[in-house]
């Protein structure tokens, strides 16, 4: 969630620290002119905040294990822009033990906290014109099983929404990225022709219970949603769990992947134009 146009971030190599995630994520929202954000989401369960911190009694130095690497991010992108909300995937109790762990470590001083909030299905952040909202359409941290714990993000816009492949060297000359799939219309369920709100699916799933959960709770609700939508983009990478079924009762019209990989549920739909540029949105 940002004042400016949402971005995604794809999953990092285990050699990364959260200080070299961090300095970069600030380092590209600045030059976007990106000074505070309404919210950060990790969407992922594979950080969740239930293993136990190893913090050292002589120097109080917190791991920096995989499972950490973005709680710690957050942590320090929080000293350095102003955070409102912070949204986690998974459980999220122990975040308030794990920050202030994580001051100390830093020896950070006069910074705001933010709250860890859990990002779960239904979950629902708008602006106050309701032009732009953002909603968790998975994530159910209230089973006691990791599998159906991470958090599928909706970028809903009143307007078009453009997804940029970010160019470092001149960050307003990123160029748009192309759909990878592109669905014929009558693959979809629904008529498109008269609406004009634009909808944008991010999705980190690593287990296919995440959409057997989401069939089987959501998928009513999501139909009569899905119907507001002129054009409904799905962005994930290509080892995606996500389903044919899912991607018709959603009524996806493009889908990108981050590698560029073919999405193996997409492969059997009937497709145009491999390589059109997606319709997706920023207000």
């Amino acid at each position: 969630m940002s004042d400016h146009r949402p971005t995604a971030t794809r999953t990092m190599p285990s050699s990364l620290t959260a200080d070299k995630l961090s300095a970069s994520l600030e380092q590209q929202l600045g030059s976007l002119s990106v000074d505070k954000l309404e919210g950060i989401i990790v969407q992922s369960s594979s950080t969740v905040l239930t293993d136990t911190l190893n913090v050292s009694e002589q120097n109080t130095a917190v791991s920096t294990k995989n499972s950490e690497l973005l709680p710690l991010t957050v942590v320090q992108v929080n000293q350095q822009l102003p955070v409102s909300q912070y949204w986690q995937a998974g459980r999220s109790e122990r975040w308030s033990v794990f920050q202030q762990a994580s001051k100390i470590a830093s020896q950070s001083k006069g910074k705001t906290n933010i709250s860890a909030q859990g990002c779960e299905q239904g979950k629902k952040w708008q602006v106050a014109s309701g032009d732009l909202s953002i909603q968790a359409m998975t994530g159910w941290s209230e089973i006691g099983d990791t599998s159906v714990w991470d958090c599928t993000i909706a970028i809903d816009s009143s307007v078009p929404i453009q997804v940029l492949r970010y160019n470092a060297a001149d960050p307003l000359k990123s160029l748009s990225v192309n759909s990878q799939t592109k669905i014929a219309d009558n693959q979809l369920d629904t008529d498109h022709k008269n609406l004009s709100q634009s909808r944008l699916v991010l999705d980190t799933d690593t287990h296919p219970s995440v959409w057997q959960m989401w069939s089987l709770l959501c998928s009513a609700d999501s139909n009569n949603d899905s119907m507001r939508f002129k054009n409904i983009t799905w962005l994930g990478h290509s080892a995606s769990q996500l389903t044919t079924d899912v991607i018709s009762r959603q009524s996806i019209n493009d889908i990108i992947t981050y590698d560029d990989k073919p999405l193996e549920a997409s492969l059997s739909l009937d497709i145009i134009d491999n390589g059109v540029d997606a319709e997706v949105t920023s207000p």
